[in-house]
């Protein structure tokens, strides 16, 4: 058992980032090389499948990672192939690039380091390295944010194992603009082809794909009877007025499990139970599918309950709470998108050690938080991932807080304020004295009406441009140029909504573990938790 454990596992995605082991102090590697050139190195995977399939993931020798590891051990090649030397991995696991509202953790870090000019363990950054171009960026926005932080300090470059691109030469913004636009449109078209591949299969009556629902074979037409049983007699018994946790012990005394082999709880029993497809009706993104009628289409499967039965089950749920209102493609009762109401949901990282098949893992699912009707602990941290790991959510907010803020202070000792400068003001300061002078020759009437109306529009909107993406600039530095001292009191002081306080946690920790607490225990344990330092 001992022996296997190194094969069957790979490297976390946490141990990916950071400084490289065994790389010298800065000086000390300033003295031996003192010509290198020194590159933080990005990986990035839109879709961890390791992460988010453990039952694929255990015919894999290599756990959630391992993605991105092959990407950093690719670019450890190239950057010795290039001569550089990488003194920081950036990495942002199962995380897409091709939305601007989702946040990546690392590149916003490896944005804030571009534009210090160097990382937060003191190394100079001359540029950056990765795979492909497309593992920066996916859209034009984050790409020119990338660009930007990138020419906030001169000469540095980007590599990929073609060599080097100098985003300051006109012929090489233009060809990486145009891959931008084509990794944009390329998105676009694998985005439409699988929503045209699902909408043919609605028309035909087939099932989805992806996992066996639960209730049916294999091949998703034909019922699995004992689960079918089941769930014919939820549906029914709920509408009669039974309570979920009845339902889901009856499942437990049958022996019964998920599709997934996991334990039937009341919110996935709900979704099981208010499934179009448990009366051949067939859903997409949130809205049920109708023919040219509106009338739902129907599948070609076989059906556990009448569609009069499965919209008196969805009946039986407030809004929000059946399988139409879930999910991250499905439209939300208040039209509103999904926001996170809790401090450290997503922060919390399950350390339960999960037994299954004679093997022994690490849940490493992410906790978030739920409200409670207890008045001690209105809310708690859950694992969504094992559901076996819970918190106390009030004390874990508070020792963050102290940790957060203990950690601010030893930083406030030794901190120095950041010289940002703002790369173009040479450029900004030469055509608005420029214009000045135009506007001073005009009013002394050394240059003619023409000559000035002519030559002023456009030096005014050059003027005006840049002075537009200055304060754009000085904007996006002024979070991380804030004095940790400022931070602490506009913490204190409630001056920071949800959205910041989160996003300077995510900033100072890279995750916090979380033990499981002791069987019968009542009292909040803050020993539980365990800091993972940025």
């Amino acid at each position: 058992m001992s022996a296997s454990l190194p094969e069957e596992s790979g490297p976390n995605d946490l141990e990916l980032r950071g400084t490289p082991p065994g790389l010298l102090p800065f000086a000390d590697l300033l003295a031996d090389h003192p010509d290198a050139v020194l590159v933080g190195a990005y990986s990035r995977i839109s879709d961890d499948w390791r992460k988010n399939n453990t039952k694929k993931a255990k015919a894999s020798a290599w756990a959630a990672g391992k993605g991105v590891a092959n990407q950093h051990r690719r670019n450890d090649k190239n950057a010795a192939r290039h001569g550089l030397i990488i003194v920081h991995r950036y990495t942002d696991n199962d995380l897409t690039a091709s939305s601007d509202d989702l946040v990546r953790p690392d590149f916003e870090a490896m944005l804030r380091d571009l534009r210090a000019g160097r990382t937060k363990t003191g190394y100079r950054l001359d540029g950056i390295i990765a795979v492909d171009q497309d593992r920066v960026q996916r859209t034009s926005v984050a790409w020119e944010r990338f660009v930007d932080a990138l020419h906030a300090r001169p000469g540095r470059m980007l590599w990929t194992p073609s060599g080097s691109m100098d985003l300051t030469d006109e012929g090489e913004v233009i060809k990486s603009g145009i891959m931008a636009v084509l990794n944009r449109a390329e998105s676009m078209k694998k985005k439409r082809r699988i929503r045209d591949w699902h909408q043919d299969l609605i028309l035909d009556g087939l099932p989805h794909s992806g996992p066996r629902p639960f209730g049916w074979e294999e091949d998703k037409m034909t019922l699995r009877k004992a689960e079918s049983d089941f769930l014919a007699w939820a549906i029914r018994e709920r509408i009669k007025g039974k309570a979920l946790p009845t339902l889901c012990a009856e499942a437990e005394r049958r022996g019964l499990k998920g599709s997934k082999g996991g334990t039937i709880v009341p919110t996935t029993l709900s979704q099981m139970m208010t499934a179009p497809r448990v009366c051949g009706y067939r859903a997409n993104r949130g809205t049920l599918a109708l023919d040219e009628n509106d009338a739902p289409i129907v599948g070609k499967w076989e059906t556990i309950v009448t569609p009069a039965e499965w919209e008196a089950v969805c009946a039986t749920f407030g809004a929000g709470s059946t399988y139409l209102h879930r999910g991250p493609g499905a439209p939300r009762v208040t039209g509103k998108p999904k926001t996170v109401k809790y401090l450290a949901s997503q922060l919390l990282k399950c350390m339960n050690r999960i037994e299954r098949d004679g093997e022994t893992r690490i849940c490493n699912g992410s906790l978030n938080g739920s409200p409670t009707k207890s008045a001690r602990s209105p809310y708690t941290y859950r694992c969504g991932g094992c559901n076996k790991n819970s918190i106390a959510g009030p004390m874990v907010d508070r020792q963050i807080m102290r940790l957060l803020l203990a950690k601010l202070g030893q930083a406030q000792i030794t901190y120095r304020k950041p010289e940002l400068a703002w790369p173009l003001e040479s450029t900004l300061k030469n055509l608005a004295d420029r214009l000045a002078g135009l506007e001073k020759r005009w009013m002394a009437g050394e240059v003619d009406d023409e000559q000035f109306y002519r030559l002023s529009p456009g030096l005014s909107a050059e003027v005006k441009k840049l002075r537009t993406e200055r304060a754009r600039w000085e904007m996006e530095n002024a979070a991380g140029s804030e004095e940790p001292a400022d931070i602490i009191r506009k913490w204190r002081t409630g001056e920071y909504d949800l959205a910041q306080r989160r996003r300077i946690l995510f900033d100072v920790f890279a995750a916090i573990q979380v033990q499981p607490g002791q069987k019968g225990s009542k009292r909040p344990d803050p020993h539980r938790l365990k800091p993972i330092w940025r």
